[in-house]
Order: C-alpha cells, then structure tokens, then sequence
C-alpha cells in the first residue's frame, strides 16, 4: 500500500473514531478561548449539540469561526511529539430543530452517545452546530503533515517544506 492511502486510512480512522474534539471560539472580547465538545459526523460533515450554559456556544452565536483539534489518545500514541492529530478551521450554522436535518443528526447523537441524549436532546438550551469546514490539516507524525482538500476536507495533500 502506497503511503498517501495508508495515511488517507489513518486519518479516516481518526476522522470517524473521534467522540469529541477541542474547540477554538472567539470571545466577545475578541479573545481565544479553548473548550471541550462531544460531536457526531454524518455524510462527511461534523456537527456538535451545545448548551447555552457554555461559554462556547454564546461565542459561536455571536462569532462563527471555530476551530477544532480531534487527536490520537496520548496511551495510544509512541510519542508525546508526534501524536495523529486533525486541525480544522470554518465556520459554524444552527441547524433548527424543525429542519428534517436535525432529527437525522440527533439519531447519531443517540446512536453514538446513548442514554444521556434522552436527558438533554428535549432541553431548549441546546443548539445543533453544523461546522462547515474551510481548510485543515493532518499531522501523522514526523515529518508526515498533510493539508486537507476536496470539498469535504477528506483528501490529503502533502507538505513537503524540501520543495
């Protein structure tokens, strides 16, 4: 196997095992702030239900633009350094509960997350986010950093700084 598809598996792989990702939002301050979220991936896009209560979710109400980091557990990993880690960047929409959509994302919320959906999906603090997704980058390790590309942010190219 070439070394572009072993790459483009491990990413996948990394892609649709992740459960949740660190998120970057923009304070009304217009300040970084760094925050935790489960999210779910369906049809090649990635979505996050959010509370109210979360200083992130009242960012992405006022501010779009985020930023997530999905990365390989550090048990897993060989080294600190170099663990596999995904970076996107893009903007986020509320997905309204009376949009067919919703009801479609949320059965993968269930499906993924089990019985706690049924405690929070019927809460009104809670917004469905679909992150659309402008650029991104996969890191596999050492010298192995990929930008992402296609219209889904799924295929890889390479970085090669040599050349």
């Amino acid at each position: 196997m070439n070394d572009l598809v072993s790459a483009q598996r491990e990413f996948l792989a990394l892609r649709d095992q992740s459960s949740s990702a660190m998120l970057a939002t923009v304070t009304q301050g217009q300040n970084p702030a760094a925050s935790y979220a489960p999210l779910v991936w369906l049809d090649g896009h990635c979505y996050l239900f959010l509370s109210e209560l979360a200083l992130h979710t009242r960012n992405l109400k006022r501010c779009s633009s985020i930023s997530l980091v999905l990365i390989e557990a550090e048990g897993e990993a060989a080294n600190p350094f170099s663990r596999r880690r995904i970076t996107l960047d893009g903007s986020v929409l509320v997905v309204a509960r009376d949009d067919s959509l919703f009801d479609r994302v949320l059965a993968e919320f269930h499906r993924r997350f089990g019985k706690v959906m049924t405690i929070i999906e019927p809460l009104a603090d809670f917004s469905l986010f679909r992150v659309c997704l402008q650029a991104g980058r996969f890191v596999r390790g050492f010298g192995q950093a990929y930008d992402l590309s296609g219209e889904d942010l799924d295929e890889l190219v390479h970085i090669d700084l040599g050349k």
